[in-house]
């Protein structure tokens, strides 16, 4: 169990990263907009192209987590969008800056496809919803720690910094991912159905 909450706070702090990364563009919108002297139309194609790759690459990295390591996929996307959005501070350009966040994408797709499989074969079925539950509180909490950091250091240090800062803790985290072992698929499941062969059968309450 030690393990497990150990794998469960590393990928909970990935998971907070990840959301701090998504939302920390909206934050920053009216700056990149009169910076960069876009229109509201590209706006929201910033908004919607690292979505749509999302959208694109999960089952693609669902499928290869059937068959690969999830660690070193995990690690691999964490450190590909933590790289994509300090390189959305380097942009210069409209296109520069919609290339950065759709790879986002592709790197987020890695990670939210395994955790949450991870996860289970980490927990006994009795546990694993309230460790699925603390997992998703990063959801929120991070989405709102995007909003506030990206205000914050958009003011004092301007939009470009503000990206570096958020990106440079998620490359941490990826190589941290990269290097946890795998765990067997289906191991806690497996467990509790050999204990329960084991005590034999029990009648219902």
């Amino acid at each position: 169990m030690k393990c497990a909450s150990k794998l469960l706070w590393l990928l909970f702090a990935v998971n907070l990263f990840n959301y701090i990364d998504r939302q920390i563009l909206f934050a920053v919108f009216p700056a990149v907009k009169a910076d960069l002297h876009l229109s509201d139309t590209q706006l929201g194609l910033l908004a919607s192209a690292f979505m749509w790759v999302y959208l694109s690459a999960a089952p693609i990295f669902g499928l290869l987590a059937d068959r690969r390591s999830r660690p070193r996929l995990m690690g691999l996307g964490v450190g590909i969008w933590s790289a994509a959005t300090a390189f959305s501070g380097l942009a210069r350009a409209y296109g520069g800056l919609l290339l950065g966040r759709a790879v986002v994408g592709v790197g987020e797709a890695s990670y939210g496809a395994v955790a949450p499989a991870m996860l289970s074969d980490a927990y006994e079925p009795a546990h694993r919803g309230r460790a699925l539950a603390l997992f998703s509180m990063a959801i929120p909490v991070g989405s709102a720690l995007g909003y506030l950091l990206g205000g914050a250091f958009e003011q004092a240090l301007g939009w470009r910094a503000a990206f570096f800062i958020v990106g440079i803790p998620g490359l941490c985290l990826g190589w941290t991912v990269w290097r946890q072992p795998d765990l067997v698929r289906g191991a806690a499941d497996r467990s509790v159905q050999t204990a329960g062969r084991t005590a034999g059968p029990r009648l219902a309450d």
